[in-house]
């Protein structure tokens, strides 16, 4: 494949990954609006919102074996259609039912994206080095995708209507659609016969795994919650079970002998627990103590967003001086250079701390991208080229796990450390019923603080703040020490986090005759 083709093709795959990534963040956006016109229950909007994303989660493992087993153009074809479809009838639902129902295919769709992606990166960029610059391209995207999400849909909401920003999908699925021919025919390896009792458990071990997280997170500890994440490891172990007794596997749980496709995922899901965690507890940060309004901390935490894009493109350039390990050992010590400074920030009164504040988060944005970048490209390097698919599926639920651990347990020790703070501070002056309600979060507590007189009013806000700013520095000394112990593994395991450490030449000859062909 010559060089123009090969950057075309990513050109093409760039755009679904950066659409997706959109979607992500979109919907958030335009929930009051399908409020107001479809009129949802309260647990019709939690579903509207999550369904796609646990649908995503549960089959991200069979969706990585179709794209190995049937070929990464024909599923890719088959998603991006679907994709199209469903956002058309999302559009225009016209009741929550339908939308409900929509979002979940949409986000059975959406998960062909990233391993059928992968694969076709892969066969395009055969080497390890022009594989890892393509990966990092398609983080950039992601990530960019992610940032431009919310002033997008904003866009979008005040000038049309909700079913916009479903709408808008579909162009960029005809744009793929279109440009199908000039993505490389990958020939699925293996039989198309795929195990469905493989592909419930996954569904269940996955999806219930994240739910359960994921509302510990955002409710706190429940015994409901917790047996869901329960139900999900058991399921999971079961699953592993049946893919070893299976001659052929939904997935090759043999991938995890390798030991360094085994650290690079480690590293990813320490990173992203460390990340999410912290992310959760900034934008929180900089409305309940800085008093920023929602607009403002967005637009505010756009720069670190943007700085994280243009490092995370940038990181395969690292390789040219330094191997992987240690390129992520640099991105890693820049990212506890931020969480202290960040960390310093909440010391300060909040018109001194909020620049402080922004120059440590865009430090880390900054060391994020190696991390981020190189860690993805070890993994998918470190598999045979056939299995690209599976290790693309593996390293998504990795990444999801990750991102819900550290919401979950970065949620659950703020929670903690606030409620114990502004136990001790609650000013005397405030009525009981409204103190215990003011411990249950920093914003409940500032809204009740404005119903009080001016006094008691102000003590109980700035306790509250003060509370708030403890748990703040708890969660991110918690992250550096994530960060160091990610520094550590990486450190130990430096010689076997090569680009070229595990796939043997053998399998890739094919893939590289094909290339140069």
């Amino acid at each position: 494949m010559n060089p123009t083709r090969k950057w075309l093709v990513l050109a093409i795959l760039l755009v679904p990954v950066f659409m997706t990534a959109i979607d992500i963040s979109v919907l958030f956006l335009a929930l009051p609006s399908i409020a107001a016109d479809l009129a949802p229950s309260a647990t019709q909007q939690l579903w509207t919102l999550h369904i796609g994303d646990l649908l995503s989660a549960g089959l991200v493992l069979t969706a990585g074996a179709f794209s190995d087993r049937l070929g990464a153009r024909r599923l890719l074809m088959i998603g991006m259609a679907a994709y199209g479809t469903f956002s058309l009838i999302a559009a225009y639902s016209p009741n929550p039912e339908t939308l409900i129902f929509a979002r979940g295919l949409i986000g059975i769709a959406a998960v062909t994206v990233g391993p059928a992606t992968m694969v076709l990166l892969r066969h395009a960029f055969p080497t390890p080095r022009e594989f890892a610059t393509a990966i990092a391209m398609f983080m950039a995207a992601f990530s960019g995708g992610t940032a431009f999400g919310p002033p997008f849909g904003g866009f979008l909401l005040e000038h049309f209507s909700w079913g916009a920003v479903f709408l808008a999908n579909v162009p960029v699925t005809l744009f793929v659609a279109i440009s199908l021919p000039l993505l490389p025919a990958v020939q699925g390896k293996g039989s198309s016969k795929v195990d469905m009792k493989s592909v419930g458990l996954s569904l269940m071990a996955i999806a219930t795994l994240v739910y359960g997280l994921q509302e510990m997170a955002a409710q706190g500890i429940h015994w409901f919650y917790a047996t869901m994440a329960g139900i999900g490891l058991v399921t999971g172990t079961l699953f592993v079970r049946r893919q070893l007794q299976l001659t052929d596997p939904l997935f090759d749980v043999t991938l995890f002998r390798r030991f360094g496709f085994c650290v690079s995922l480690s590293v990813l899901f320490l990173f992203l627990v460390a990340a999410a965690s912290c992310y959760m507890q900034i934008a929180q940060y900089l409305q309940t103590v800085i008093g920023l309004s929602p607009l403002q901390a967005g637009m505010l935490l756009a720069i670190p967003a943007s700085i994280q894009v243009g490092a995370t493109a940038f990181a395969p350039n690292l390789l040219k001086w330094m191997r992987p390990a240690f390129a992520i050992v640099l991105g890693a010590s820049s990212v506890v250079v931020g969480t202290l400074i960040v960390l310093m920030g909440t010391f300060l009164a909040p018109e001194t701390a909020l620049p402080v504040v922004i120059v440590g988060e865009s430090i880390m944005a900054l060391g994020s991208g190696p991390i981020f970048a190189i860690s993805a490209s070890l993994v998918m390097n470190s598999v045979p080229v056939y299995k690209t698919g599976s290790a693309a599926g593996v390293q998504e639920v990795s990444g999801s796990l990750g991102a819900t651990t550290g919401l979950a347990i970065g949620g659950s020790l703020a929670i903690l450390v606030y409620q114990t703070s502004i136990g001790f501070a609650m000013p005397t002056e405030v009525p009981t019923e409204l103190a215990a309600q003011a411990t249950q979060s920093v914003g409940r507590a500032i809204a009740i603080a404005q119903t009080l007189d001016p006094a008691t009013g102000q003590s109980l806000e700035l306790a509250a703040q003060d509370a708030f700013a403890m748990a703040t520095r708890l969660v991110y000394g918690v992250a550096v020490l994530l960060i160091l112990g990610l520094t550590g593994l990486v450190l130990y395991a430096r010689n076997v986090m090569l680009l070229e450490a595990e796939t043997a030449p053998e399998e890739n000859s094919e893939l590289l005759q094909a290339n140069t062909a």
